[in-house]
């Protein structure tokens, strides 16, 4: 946990969290702090872990992970190159999950909320994330 102490309040220090979402720990879909600070705005993220992947000689696939969050959502799909592209997974709000070494440059992947039967469509697109290679 960071804090700040540079804004005055009556009782002499206001403590502000200022680490970010991924410093704070969680029970169930609640941010917890160690001293009651409130936790940062929680926003949907998709990322990808290695990006760029490495890739060697003639190799033009690699895998990454795929991690997410969608506070506000029961249910997501992640889907491949659109919003209503090849499904990856379906999954609850928080998680991460290995591809296949399928991943190509360039390609895109989509965070959808279809909780409640939403439509695949750009406006239940919470996150994207672009995918790399490196080392070709």
């Amino acid at each position: 946990m960071q804090v700040a102490v540079d804004h005055a309040s009556p009782s002499g220090v206001d403590i502000r969290n200022l680490s970010g979402s991924d410093t704070n720990s969680f029970q169930g879909n609640t941010c917890l702090t160690s001293i009651n600070a409130p936790c940062p705005a929680l926003k949907p993220f998709l990322t990808a872990s290695p990006n760029p992947i490495p890739v060697t000689g003639s190799v033009l696939q690699g895998a990454t992970t795929l991690s997410w969050s969608a506070p506000d959502a029961q249910t997501i799909e992640i889907r491949v190159g659109a919003p209503d592209g090849m499904l990856f997974t379906i999954m609850g709000s928080r998680g991460s999950l290995v591809t296949g070494p399928w991943v190509s440059e360039g390609m895109i992947f989509y965070l959808q909320d279809v909780t409640g039967g939403k439509p695949l469509t750009a406006d239940n697109t919470l996150a994207t994330v672009v995918v790399h290679l490196q080392g070709r």
